[in-house]
């Protein structure tokens, strides 16, 4: 019966797997990619590498992803590796499913080998339940994602849908391997003034949301420069036969 007990550990040994390890495996890596349609189309993710760490110390296998699609242009975010935070967990939250912007993320921990494993976004759009109303509106908006500084004012402007209101802010993403700031605008739900609800993490992501204040807004309920300018020439006539002091 030993011998027996011997040839199987031995088996399982050369088979890779070792029920007394005292180490940690998780696949490791980081990607950033631009497309189109990333709210509804799965993006694949394969990863290669693997890192390891003592058990005893605590640490876990992490995996997250983050999507933000404006309409027109499309931005994943992701990240795999070890990390020290408590607790295993396996969220998705939808910040913003529409009309107009999309924003969510996936934030996995785990404590077996190698079990940050999702090889797709699929994991992510499960769950995401995207807003099927889009009446149109009345409200134009520019609509641009990309890395801060690309965006400018001359943008594409798009008719944005029925209570949705002009977004415009940069972000800056932090951690995992990730680190950069972006430039994003479009339209966002009216109920929302954050985009990610002003979350400062996601995960392991430390995240700062800075809210633009020279947004674009429609000429609806503006006035335009040059009726502004007849408005006013008006007034100074009115001002000066009244010879009232304005």
């Amino acid at each position: 019966m030993g011998a027996c007990r011997i040839q199987y550990v031995l088996l399982l040994s050369l088979l890779g797997f070792c029920p007394c390890s005292d180490t940690l495996n998780c696949q490791e890596g980081s990607v950033m990619k631009f497309g189109q349609n990333f709210s509804r189309t799965s993006i694949e993710w394969i990863v290669n590498q693997t890192v390891g760490s003592e058990k005893n110390k605590g640490e876990m296998c992490q995996e997250i992803f983050l999507l933000i699609d404006v309409g027109e242009k499309s931005l994943i975010l992701g990240t795999k590796g070890i990390t020290t935070v408590p607790g295993k967990r396996k969220k998705t939250d939808v910040f913003s499913p529409g009309p107009g912007i999309v924003s969510a993320s996936y934030v996995h921990f785990c404590d077996t080998d190698l079990c940050n494993n999702a090889s797709s976004t699929k994991v992510l759009l499960d769950l995401l339940k995207l807003s099927e109303y889009n009446e149109p509106g009345t409200t134009k908006c520019p609509v641009c994602l990309d890395f801060k500084g690309s965006c400018n004012t001359e943008s594409n402007h798009t008719l944005c849908p029925k209570d949705t209101k002009c977004y415009a802010a940069s972000l800056g993403v932090h951690g995992g391997d990730l680190s950069a700031i972006f430039s994003i605008s479009g339209c966002l739900n009216s109920s929302h003034t954050y985009l990610l609800n002003n979350q400062n993490t996601i995960g392991i992501i430390s995240i700062k949301e800075t809210l633009e204040s020279n947004v674009t807004l429609s000429s609806q309920g503006l006035l335009v420069p040059s009726i502004l300018l007849t408005w006013m020439f008006g007034l100074l006539a009115l001002c000066l036969q009244r010879s009232v002091l304005c």
